[in-house]
C-alpha cells in the first residue's frame, strides 16, 4: 500500500509539473534541452571557417598528390613539361618532348627518301663511267647537304675541292646508304700476356715483349701526311640494348665506341663490337665541378677520396671487360684539374699501356691530357659534342664545325651519344665525308696529334698552377662550409 501511495503521489507531482508554464521558470531551472535551444546563436567566425577548410584540405591532399604523381604515367609529355620546364639543363639537353623529337626524325627520313628518289630520277650512274665530268657536277649541284656536297664557305680554296673526275670516283667508292656495313673483325680479347690479376678481376698490363693493350686492341689504320682526319667516339654504349645494337651494326667501323661501366652485359657488348670491327674504350667516371648536382655515378673517382681509394675504384672499373684500347674520362671537370687527384690515375693508366681520351669536349688540352702527353702515354682530347641538342639540323651543324676544325688543325674529335637521329646522321655524313677532303679515322689514330709534350720547366709550372688551383678550391670549400660529398656504392 505504501508503494502504491508513493506512485500516486509521484504521478500527481509529475502532472503538476507538466501544468507549469516554462516561461515562468528561471533560466537555470529549465531542462537542459530547453536551455540549449534558448542560448543566443552567434554567427560563425572566420577562424571557424578556416579550421573547416584546413580539415578538408588535409583530407584531400593525399588524393591530390597521388593524382599529380600519376600524370607522367598517364601522359608522359604533359608530365615532362610539368616537372622539367624551366630547368637549366633540361632546356639545353632536351629541347622538346619525345613526340617532337620523333617528328624531327621522321622529317629527316622523309627528306632522305625524297632525295634518294630525286637522285634516281636523274639516272646518275653509280660508277660515273657513262657520264661526263660536267654532267656529274650538274647532277651534284642539285643534291643537298644530306648527300654531302663540298662546302664553299669554310675557308678552303677552290683548288682544295675535288674535281668532277675525282667526284665520279668518289661516287663509285661511297656506295649507298642502304648497303650493309661489312664486318672487319678485330682480334678476340683478351690476348695472352696482356692482362694480370687485380683486386676485382683481370686488368690490362704491358706484355713482356713491350706490346701494350693500346697497340693490340686499337683498330688498324694507315695515316697519310698532310691529310686532315676526324674521329667520332660514341659514348654511353651498353646502357640501351636496342641503341647499342644499332650503333654496332649501322655505324662505319672507324667510329669508336665508349662503353659505360654501368651497362648490362658489357662483356658481350664489347665482344660484339670488336667482332664487327669497332675499337672500344672504357668510360672513366670522374667528379665534375657541379657535383653532386651532376652525379657521375657509383664507383666514380672523387676529390673527396684518398689516392688509395680512387686507385681501388680504378681497378674495379678496369676489370669490367677486356679488349679496350683506352679510357675516356666522363664528366671529370673538377677531378681532372687537380694535380693530387689526376696524377696518380694518369700514372696508373700509363703503366697499364692504355690511351687516355679527355672527354670534357672543351677542345683545350686539359691538365690530365697534358700529363699523359708528358709521360708519353697515347692521348687525345674531344673538340665538339655533336648532339648536345639532338635534332637533325643541330647535329649537321656540329658535324660541319668538326670538319672545319679538322681542316684547320689537322685532326678533330667529336663526341656523340647513341640517339637514333645521331646514328642516322653520322652514317650519312661519314658516307659522303671524303668529298670534303677529310677522312674518318678511329680515335686511336688521332693519338699524339692534339697535345704537345711540355718541357721540364713547362711541366713544373703547370704542376705549380694546378697546386694553386687546388689550394683555392679547398679554401672555397672551407668558406662555404661544405662537407665532402659521398656516393652510394654500387655494391
Amino acid at each position: 500500500m505504501a508503494g502504491a501511495l508513493a506512485d500516486d503521489l509521484g504521478d500527481g507531482m509529475s502532472d503538476a509539473e507538466h501544468d507549469v508554464d516554462l516561461d515562468d521558470l528561471p533560466f537555470n531551472e529549465l531542462p537542459i534541452d530547453v536551455q540549449f535551444k534558448r542560448l543566443p546563436k552567434r554567427p560563425k567566425s572566420r577562424r571557424s571557417w578556416l579550421s573547416k577548410l584546413l580539415i578538408i584540405t588535409l583530407f584531400l591532399s593525399p588524393f591530390g598528390a597521388t593524382a599529380v604523381a600519376m600524370i607522367p604515367v598517364l601522359d608522359p609529355e604533359t608530365g615532362w613539361r610539368l616537372f622539367h620546364t624551366g630547368g637549366p639543363e633540361a632546356l639545353v639537353a632536351v629541347p622538346g618532348s619525345e613526340r617532337e623529337l620523333q617528328e624531327e626524325i621522321a622529317r629527316g627520313v622523309r627528306d632522305m627518301q625524297e632525295r634518294e628518289r630525286a637522285q634516281q630520277n636523274t639516272n646518275m650512274p653509280t660508277d660515273g663511267a657513262n657520264s661526263s665530268p660536267e654532267e656529274i657536277a650538274s647532277q651534284l649541284s642539285g643534291i643537298s647537304d644530306l648527300i654531302g656536297t663540298p662546302e664553299q664557305g669554310d675557308g678552303a680554296t677552290s683548288g682544295d675541292q675535288p674535281s668532277p673526275e675525282e667526284l665520279a670516283a668518289l661516287i663509285a667508292e661511297e656506295g649507298s646508304l642502304d648497303d650493309p656495313i661489312e664486318p672487319d673483325p678485330l682480334r678476340q680479347a683478351p690476348l695472352p700476356g696482356l692482362d694480370e690479376e687485380g683486386s676485382f678481376g683481370r686488368i690490362p698490363r704491358i706484355a713482356d715483349d713491350g706490346t701494350t693493350p693500346f697497340d693490340a686492341y686499337k683498330r688498324p689504320f694507315e695515316k697519310t701526311d698532310g691529310q686532315p682526319y676526324v674521329a667520332i667516339i660514341l659514348t654511353g654504349v651498353g646502357l640501351n640494348d636496342e641503341r647499342t645494337q644499332t650503333a654496332i651494326n649501322d655505324l662505319p667501323l672507324n667510329v669508336s665506341l665508349a662503353i659505360s661501366p654501368y651497362g648490362r652485359d658489357i662483356k658481350s657488348v664489347a665482344s660484339q663490337a670488336r667482332a664487327m670491327g669497332h675499337e672500344v674504350f672504357l668510360e672513366l667516371p670522374m667528379e665534375p665541378v657541379d657535383f653532386p648536382l651532376s652525379d657521375p655515378g657509383p664507383r666514380a673517382l672523387l676529390t673527396s677520396l684518398s689516392e688509395g681509394e680512387n686507385l681501388v675504384r680504378l681497378e674495379w672499373l678496369l676489370a669490367q671487360f677486356p679488349g679496350y684500347a683506352g679510357l675516356v674520362s666522363h664528366e671529370g671537370s673538377k677531378f681532372g684539374s687537380l694535380d693530387s687527384a689526376i696524377r696518380p690515375i694518369i700514372e696508373f693508366i700509363s703503366r697499364s699501356g692504355l690511351m687516355y681520351v679527355e672527354g670534357t669536349r672543351s677542345g683545350m688540352a686539359s691538365y690530365g691530357a697534358q700529363l699523359a702527353s708528358n709521360a708519353g702515354t697515347p692521348n687525345a682530347i674531344g673538340n665538339v659534342l655533336i648532339d648536345e641538342i639532338p635534332s637533325r639540323r643541330q647535329i649537321d651543324a656540329r658535324l660541319t664545325e668538326l670538319v672545319k676544325l679538322a681542316k684547320r688543325n689537322g685532326a678533330a674529335i667529336g663526341f656523340a651519344q647513341s640517339y637514333p637521329v645521331t646514328i642516322q646522321r653520322l652514317r650519312n655524313w661519314a658516307l659522303r665525308l671524303k668529298r670534303q677532303g677529310v677522312e674518318l679515322a678511329p680515335v686511336s689514330a688521332i693519338s699524339g696529334m692534339q697535345v704537345t709534350p711540355q718541357s721540364v720547366a713547362e711541366a713544373e709550372a703547370s704542376r705549380l698552377e694546378a697546386e694553386k688551383r687546388e689550394i683555392e678550391a679547398m679554401a672555397q670549400d672551407a668558406a662555404n662550409n661544405t662537407e665532402p660529398a659521398a656516393t652510394i656504392e654500387g655494391q
